[in-house]
């Protein structure tokens, strides 16, 4: 049960002068504001930070635009930086690192591949970093095992040694009170440490994790469920530097949290980034007040997740009021591992590590292509299952997507006049799902598009009953599908394929107004066009004429405002986020 109070830490944060030049516009406010509210104590009467997985990849981001950044937001960051041995001089305001004095009385566990350092609790009872020895050597057990799971079964590549420091060749994890600011652990690496052996942007990191995972602190039965968790989701991160920590941030994030369920599956703490599962009684696939629902954290509230934002990038971060749809993610993570098996996610890390700077979706589309797929084909395939969620190995524990409005036969609808994009002025994001419902269909519909669309049709002969998915071919940007007799309920799945395109627009008719013409049709290719290095632009996709941003979660406020609508819309409670 989690019923302490939180605040906002600020991953979610806007800020004016925002371009999609990402390469000549490091968002240093972002990273500046959200140290500063990292490193400032919970006051008054907020008693706990949230809990948050999210420091790694803003490390990570301020690692790659270190000498963009100013030397105050450096100041802020440092301390994240630097190993807790070092003595560090200017520890953070809201944890205390190890002392100078303390350095040098640091107890130490060795396993076969892990060091951990700690401040043993009969030595310094009093310290808030002090440990348990009693609990390091379940901690080094864990660790063992996360290692056992990621390196020697599924094959990923060791993160790469950092030579003697810290001790040894070992790697090294730190116990410190950061529970204190809500954090479960974060990996980094050494400032300045790219190595380029043996991928371009290979670094060595360090791990430090909460001396105890209190109950208190983080709101779980026992301390020991949520240090297997982050375990397996940190040392995945960890792996992800030895390879490229370049890549989109949800990416990393989603990648770590599906890596929770292949070490821990029993313990499926990453349900809650999803939404919990409701009985949608009235079949329009959004939850009504009065259904039933699995309430996972006991508060009578059914509570939302990233299901229930698909119009969302799939690289969104931070965006929903709870800021935790990345973690969320990991469903598209869980669909590539189980329609194609365990070892296409190991060769999409691969194929993101042989280019320098941010390739993820080109890696993805590059070893999808290689077992007779692409990133467009499986997108779209991805949102149909994200309705038909038994698809999955594990879809009795997901919900399903959030449905958009309910079309209604004798009307009309177009992405303008639809709920989820009308905050984006009825446009459609790259990679990303909206669904149209209609109830008892008849008749001929027609779809036009501008973008680069896939669509289907999800059928149901009776309510609630079993689906049959119906691919509508396009032909410049138009399809055509007539309703077989008796249906319930049809679905259309509605996917904007492309990895950079934010202008897809769409129109729906049914068979009572005659067929829309055909519109522009201005589709952009999925993949990013290299440029002359030989790798996507300093972070960004970018073709001759588009470039995006990497940190889409870094938006104007016509986003946020996504945000206020979409919590109103969908009466869900996202002030008390269950993490």
């Amino acid at each position: 049960m989690r019923f302490f109070q939180y605040f906002y830490l600020g991953i979610c944060l806007s800020f004016v002068g925002y371009t999609s030049a990402y390469a000549q516009n490091i968002p240093e406010q972002t990273i500046a504001s959200f140290f500063q509210s990292l490193n400032t104590p919970a006051t008054g009467a907020i008693t706990q930070p949230v809990p948050t997985r999210s420091i790694t990849p803003m490390l990570m981001l301020a690692q790659q635009n270190w000498k963009q950044l100013s030397p105050e937001t450096q100041a802020l960051v440092s301390p994240w930086l630097m190993r807790p041995d070092n003595g560090v001089s200017n520890p953070p305001p809201g944890v205390s690192f190890y002392t100078a004095a303390q350095v040098p009385n640091l107890s130490t566990l060795a396993t076969t591949h892990f060091l951990f350092h700690y401040l043993d609790d009969a030595v310094y009872p009093n310290d808030a970093n002090r440990a348990n020895a009693a609990f390091v050597a379940q901690l080094a057990t864990e660790a063992e095992k996360v290692w056992t799971q990621e390196i020697t079964t599924m094959g990923y590549t060791a993160p790469p040694s950092d030579g003697t420091l810290g001790g040894d060749a070992k790697y090294d994890i730190y116990l410190l009170d950061v529970g204190a600011v809500g954090i479960y652990g974060y990996v980094t690496g050494d400032p300045q440490t790219l190595t380029g052996t043996p991928y371009p942007n290979t670094i060595y990191t360090h791990m430090v994790l909460d001396n105890d995972f209190a109950s208190q602190q983080f709101g779980y039965p026992n301390t020991l469920t949520p240090a297997q968790v982050t375990l397996a989701h940190e040392f995945f991160h960890s792996i992800q530097s030895g390879y490229d920590n370049q890549e989109f941030p949800a990416t990393l994030e989603s990648l770590s949290t599906w890596m929770e369920d292949k070490v821990y599956p029993a313990i499926k703490d990453n349900l809650q980034y999803i939404g919990e599962v409701y009985t949608d009684s009235d079949g329009n696939s959004q939850f009504s007040s009065g259904e039933n629902f699995i309430d996972r954290n006991g508060n009578g509230l059914r509570e939302s997740g990233s299901q229930d934002y698909p119009e969302l990038p799939l690289d969104s971060f931070g965006l929903t009021q709870s800021g935790l749809e990345q973690y969320g993610r990991f469903l598209w993570i869980r669909y590539l591992s189980d329609k194609h098996g365990d070892t296409l996610i190991r060769n999409i890390l691969t194929a993101m590590g042989q280019t320098a700077g941010n390739n993820t979706y080109a890696a993805m589309d590059a070893s999808l292509q290689n077992i007779g797929s692409s990133l467009a084909t499986a997108f779209h395939e991805f949102g149909i299952w994200n309705i038909d969620t038994s698809q999955y190995q594990n879809g009795a524990d997901y919900p399903m997507a959030w449905g958009d409005n309910l079309f209604k036969n004798g009307a009309n609808i177009s992405s303008n006049a639809s709920v989820a994009l009308q905050p984006f002025s009825g446009n459609q994001k790259h990679l990303s799902t909206v669904y149209e419902l209609i109830q008892n269909p008849v008749g001929t519909y027609t779809f036009t598009t501008t973008g680069t669309a896939k669509l289907s049709v999800l059928n149901q002969n009776v309510a609630g009953g079993t689906y049959t998915i119906t691919a509508i071919p396009l032909n410049a940007g138009q399809g055509v599908w007539t309703a077989p007799a008796g249906l319930s309920k049809a679905t259309f799945v509605i996917s904007n394929t492309s990895a950079i395109d934010d202008s897809m627009t769409w129109q729906l008719t049914d068979g009572v107004t005659p067929a829309l013409p055909v519109l522009s049709n201005s589709n952009i290719n999925v993949l990013s066009t290299p440029n002359s290095n030989g790798g996507s632009s300093g972070g960004c996709l970018t073709t001759a004429n588009h470039t995006y941003a990497l940190w889409i979660w870094l938006l104007l406020l016509p986003t946020l405002l996504l945000t206020k609508q979409k919590s109103i819309d969908k009466t869900h409670t996202l002030t008390t986020k269950d993490q």
